[in-house]
């Protein structure tokens, strides 16, 4: 009689698993999954870091017709294809200090300048990555639009 025929003891069924073949079988369908997600992602993430900056650069031009017009003096926004800045003109103070990351560049040197009856030089911003360009333009009003 040996130990699994004894009366009074359970016998328990084979316990389940999954075998090597099995597990190298669903890595292979995880690793397909992600070679097909990951172009459409990281297309979002360019687009989505486009957006973002465009975003981020059309509050700073507000800023900085904010600011000219509560403290009365001409405010000037620099932008270089490595990023921008909000100066203080006559003392050379920066405001605002930004630099693109990402791929993402301004097509050409430019520069603003904000009045303090809110009006501004005319300018337009084309900010590009590998999600496509959009087009920041600077009306002699002050508003800011994007294209």
């Amino acid at each position: 009689m040996n130990g699994r025929d004894r009366p009074g003891r359970k016998i328990l069924p084979p316990r389940g698993g999954f075998t090597l073949v099995e597990m190298m079988l669903i890595v292979l369908i995880m690793g397909v999954i992600a070679g097909i997600a990951t172009p459409p992602l990281f297309r979002f993430l360019q687009s989505n870091n486009l957006q973002t900056s465009t975003d981020r650069m059309m509050a700073d031009l507000q800023f900085a017709r904010s600011v000219a017009i509560s403290n009365g003096q001409v405010l000037r926004f620099r932008a270089t294809p490595a990023g921008y800045q909000v100066i203080e003109p006559l003392s050379g103070s920066v405001l605002r200090d930004q630099t693109f990351t990402g791929g993402l560049t301004l097509a050409a040197n430019a520069t603003a300048d904000f009045f303090p009856w809110g009006m501004a030089n005319s300018t337009v911003f084309n900010l590009t990555n590998s999600a496509g360009t959009k087009q920041v333009n600077l009306l002699p009003t002050g508003q800011v639009e994007v294209h």
